[in-house]
């Protein structure tokens, strides 16, 4: 099966050199090759005979194309006087010819043209009138009345005059027609004229001499510009940092407040869009902000999905065995540990309740950690009549990672650890992870039979120099949440219920499911691994896949498509409306 490019792989910005004699779409064809991605976008047409700066940007950046195409312009012309062309250009037919002006007359010409105008588009021009490009039209021998628009030019200077020749330097705002500046110049001078050569040197902040040719595409690889805080500022953003705990909400799309970003950047900023960044400096999309009186609405541009792969090598994953052998983290016992402990089966609201409480003990200087098992607690007491996890383990520790943990350590629970007796268990947290900080739900309990509970742990805290804190229950619709809860809503088929208490839509995992392609558009699969299956029938999901692009799409590391799910007897059956092309499912939402 034929693979696709990765349109993922490579988001940055390319300053590209444009040489004249080429279109900007075909101008893009190097840096499509140089980082092997067809997700490229230009922010701003040269016409073919014309050369100078393109902004390219690449990846997820491309959502930033409008904000760059706002940026004004940098430009260096060539005007030839006493001829007017159809296209304003030299690849027009002459349609006029008139008299050369005088330099002085060209100069005070210049003058008139500062500031806010209005300029009429050349009719050879992208423009679409009733639906179709105004060049169309005029090519079909059509008449085109093309309407005035407001520009803004802010300098203009004469930089040369020779015979029939003026070179003219321009700064000028978005919109600006350079061949119809030309023309209107000439009949401020009572003559007519076209514009003979074209460079721009500057688009906004960036350069044309930081640029780099279009036939290296080694250069390209190296000269690709990192969408950082640096950057952000020089395309006139502002910029926040994203704060540990609202990672998840802020991937997953939760509402805006002004509490998710450190130090409270969003009050301090000037602008209306505010670039993101994750904790570790990642760039995390933009968001918007309007002052609405006293109060500060703030919204989505869009979002950056934070890599679970990065997350995930950030957060350090202990097994028991390690840690009962005092291989622990040096740096993090001196530091002094803030944990909890539980299954953690989703990662609820009323999880995020014991998570906010551990991770704000980190401005305290004590690292943030949980202690959580391969599979549900309820799993290994009574497997025959236990309905399946919630999430799976991999799904669990992206959740904790992305939540901001710094560490995890997984218990695999077996006969031995469940005949260690509670004083014991946490005797070994507080030697060899120094544990500081526990907080814990007032059922928790644990230890040999789960005979320590709260009432003992509390003596344990005071005679080990730990802190403990009762987290209280969060009740949703009047009920608890657990993950007891989440599973009866999920057989029940309640998926909007599931999606409120987990913040995020129920999601099957699919990592190491063997599918069977019965056809060009569907395919099957025997469900694996211990994660809950809601009951029989026919679902409509949204299916994330890595590398299983559909023809009309593009190709993506990973992206997602709308499919009929049928369930039966443990098989899954998805059906695309689509062809499919290559790749694996990496999970199912519900």
């Amino acid at each position: 099966m034929k693979k696709k490019q990765n349109n993922d792989a490579v988001s940055g910005i390319v300053l590209l050199a444009k040489q004249p004699g080429k279109t900007s779409f075909s101008s893009l064809s190097s840096v499509k090759r140089a980082l092997g991605t067809s997700k490229v976008g230009h922010t701003g047409t040269l016409d073919s005979f014309a050369e100078g700066l393109l902004v390219v940007l690449t990846g997820r950046l491309t959502h930033l194309v409008p904000h760059i195409t706002g940026f004004d312009k940098t430009y260096v012309a060539l005007i030839e006087f006493g001829s007017e062309t159809d296209t304003l250009d030299p690849t027009g037919e002459v349609i006029k010819t008139g008299r050369i002006p005088s330099r002085e007359e060209t100069e005070n010409a210049l003058q008139k043209f500062l500031g806010d105008t209005e300029q009429v588009p050349p009719a050879y021009s992208a423009l679409h009138v009733d639906g179709k490009r105004a060049s169309d039209l005029i090519r079909e021998g059509k008449n085109v009345e093309l309407k005035p628009r407001k520009i803004n030019i802010s300098e203009i200077k004469l930089l040369d005059f020779n015979d029939k020749y003026a070179r003219i330097e321009v700064s000028c705002s978005r919109g600006t027609y350079i061949r119809s500046l030309a023309r209107d110049i000439a009949h401020e001078c009572g003559t007519v004229a076209h514009l003979r050569e074209l460079k721009r040197t500057r688009v906004g902040p960036f350069k044309l001499e930081d640029a780099v040719g279009a036939d290296d595409e080694s250069q390209i690889r190296g000269h690709l510009i990192d969408m950082n805080m640096e950057t952000a500022a020089l395309c006139g953003m502002d910029t926040c940092i994203l704060g540990s705990r609202y990672v998840p909400d802020f991937c997953n799309g939760r509402p805006l407040k002004s509490r998710m970003f450190i130090h409270d950047f969003i009050r301090k900023t000037s602008g209306p869009e505010t670039a993101v960044f994750y904790p570790d400096g990642k760039f995390a999309g933009v968001i918007t902000r309007k002052l609405n009186g006293d109060r500060i609405h703030l919204s989505y541009g869009f979002v950056v999905p934070r890599s679970t792969e990065n997350a995930a090598s950030e957060m350090k994953i202990y097994s028991w065995e390690q840690v009962a052998d005092g291989r622990f983290s040096s740096e993090f016992r001196e530091k002094g540990t803030a944990l909890t402990i539980g299954s953690f089966d989703g990662s609820h609201l009323g999880h995020r309740a014991l998570f906010d409480a551990v991770i704000s003990q980190e401005k305290k200087g004590f690292v943030p950690g949980v202690l959580t098992f391969t599979r549900s607690l309820r799993g290994y007491k009574n497997p025959s009549a236990y309905e399946g996890d919630v999430v799976s383990l991999s799904q669990n520790l992206e959740n904790l990672a992305l939540y901001g943990f710094k560490f995890a350590v997984v218990v695999d629970f077996s006969s031995e650890f469940a005949k260690i007796k509670g004083i014991d268990f946490l005797s070994v947290l507080v030697r060899n992870c120094s544990l500081k900080y526990l907080a814990e739900g007032s059922d928790f309990h644990c230890g040999y039979m789960g005979s320590t509970g709260m009432q003992e742990i509390s003596r344990i805290a005071a005679d080990n120099g730990f802190s403990l804190d009762t987290i209280d229950s969060v009740i949703f619709e009047g009920e608890r949440v657990s993950s007891s809860r989440i599973r009866r809503c999920i057989l029940e088929k309640q998926f909007s219920q599931v999606q409120a208490m987990l913040l995020k839509p129920f999601e099957l995992d699919c990592t190491g499911f063997n599918w069977h392609m019965e056809s060009s558009r569907v395919i099957s699969a025997c469900r694996k691994g211990a994660q809950l299956l809601p009951p029989d029938g026919t679902y409509r999901v949204k299916v994330s896949f890595i590398d299983f692009c559909q023809k009309s799409g593009e190709a993506q590391t990973t992206r997602a498509a709308s499919s009929d799910c049928t369930l039966e007897n443990g098989n899954l059956r998805l059906a695309f409306s689509d062809e499919l092309i290559s790749g694996f499912v990496r999970s199912i939402q519900f």
